[in-house]
C-alpha cells in the first residue's frame, strides 16, 4: 500500500507541475494575450497554487480541492479546443486535466487507506 501511495502521489505533483508548466508556457510563449501577462499568469495560477501546501503534505482532502479546482480548467481547455480545433493548448490543458483529476482520485483513495490503516496499527499497538 506504502507504494502504491508513494507511486501515484508522485504522479499527482508531476501532472500538478505539467499543468502548470502548460498554462505558463500558453500565456508567456505560446499565445501570448494582449495586456498584462503577470495579471494573467497571476489568475490563471493562484487557483491552481491553493491546495498545494496540503498536497505536498499529502493530504487527501486538499487532492480532493485540487479535484474541484480542475473543474475550471478543463472546462477551459475544451472551451479553448470548440473555439479553435486545432489549437494544441486547449488539447493539452483539457488532457492534463483529465488525467490530473484521475489521478488525484486514486491518490485520494490510496493515501486515506494508508493512514487508515497506519491509525488502526497504532490502536492495536497502543490498547
Amino acid at each position: 500500500m506504502i507504494k502504491k501511495a508513494a507511486f501515484i502521489y508522485s504522479l499527482t505533483m508531476g501532472l500538478y507541475v505539467s499543468l502548470a508548466l502548460a498554462l505558463l508556457a500558453e500565456t508567456w510563449w505560446l499565445n501570448p494575450p494582449p495586456g498584462s501577462r503577470l495579471v494573467i499568469t497571476a489568475i490563471q495560477l493562484i487557483p491552481l497554487t491553493l491546495p498545494l501546501y496540503g498536497l505536498l503534505k499529502r493530504n487527501p482532502r486538499s487532492a480532493a480541492w485540487l479535484c474541484f479546482i480542475l473543474c475550471f480548467y478543463f472546462i477551459s481547455g475544451v472551451l479553448s479546443v470548440s473555439a479553435q480545433p486545432g489549437s494544441f493548448h486547449g488539447w493539452l490543458t483539457a488532457g492534463i486535466s483529465c488525467l490530473l483529476f484521475s489521478v488525484s482520485l486514486l491518490f485520494i483513495r490510496w493515501q486515506s487507506q494508508l493512514i487508515k490503516s497506519q491509525l488502526m496499527k497504532v490502536n492495536q499497538e497502543t490498547g
